[in-house]
């Protein structure tokens, strides 16, 4: 089994909750008004048009932006879809405010404390620092660093966003492995030459053109494989007293 000096975390979905914070958003600036807004097909298509605003700005078509500036965008072009839903600036403000108010899922602190003990700990997102920042703070989470895709050349899934994100940590693709729910993500770490740890998605994602694999990659395609972030921290942790080489936090 490999070994890992350091676990870089994808957080939006594999740790925060990004469906629910928008579907409350958007029954608070409903609620009273009579107005009947299918909330899960408005947080799928928000989160699904991130990603493709996103994917021209890597491809030039837009300027150089962090998600913070990506998420107004895709709530404008979602907008026609939800004609009954009044986007005032009032209204805009709190739903892109839901992106900072991202809980974590229950079983994830209990299981960054053991894996802390053991590991260093970072997080290599596309969200904005601030986003990530912001949730962490509201679920009582305290990570080693926090490495934003805003600070680097390239948004993942790009093979330089991993590898300038280990290099950030002062570490080698071969001694981080990379912590998500979305294979897309892991498959692409792995062809940078990261380690790959999945652990099972608690909610639905939107397809993504260009992004979503057409097949999921089998158990063996991950370093580490897991039904939960407790089970993962099960795994990852069990018998790592007993290297010689443990990774120094």
């Amino acid at each position: 089994m490999r070994k890992f000096k350091a676990l870089a975390f994808d957080v939006g979905g594999s740790v925060f909750n990004w469906k629910d914070a928008i579907k409350q958003a958007l029954e608070e600036v409903t609620v009273g008004t009579g107005t009947e807004v299918d909330s899960e097909a408005f947080a799928m298509e928000w989160r699904k048009n991130l990603f493709l605003v996103l994917k021209e700005v890597a491809s030039g078509e837009l300027p150089r932006m962090n998600v913070d500036a990506v998420l107004p965008i895709a709530l404008e072009r979602i907008a026609p879809d939800f004609p009954q839903l009044e986007l005032d600036d009032t209204n805009r403000r709190h739903l892109l405010a839901a992106w900072h108010r991202m809980q974590a899922w229950e079983d994830f602190p209990p299981a960054l404390m053991r894996l802390k003990e053991k590991y260093s700990v970072m997080v290599l997102t596309i969200l904005s620092f601030a986003i990530v920042a912001d949730c962490s703070k509201a679920s009582n989470i305290c990570w080693d660093g926090i490495i934003s895709c805003e600070s680097l050349g390239h948004y993942k899934p790009h093979p330089e966003a991993y590898l300038e994100g280990c290099r950030l940590m002062g570490l080698k693709p071969e001694e981080v492995c990379l912590v998500a729910v979305h294979p897309s993500d892991l498959m692409a770490a792995k062809q940078a030459g990261m380690g790959t740890a999945f652990s099972a998605p608690q909610l639905d994602e939107p397809d993504v053109p260009g992004m979503t694999l057409p097949d999921l990659p089998p158990r063996d395609a991950y370093d580490y494989y897991a039904e939960s972030f407790e089970e993962l921290a099960d795994i990852m942790c069990d018998g790592l007293d007993d290297w010689n080489d443990l990774p120094v936090a």
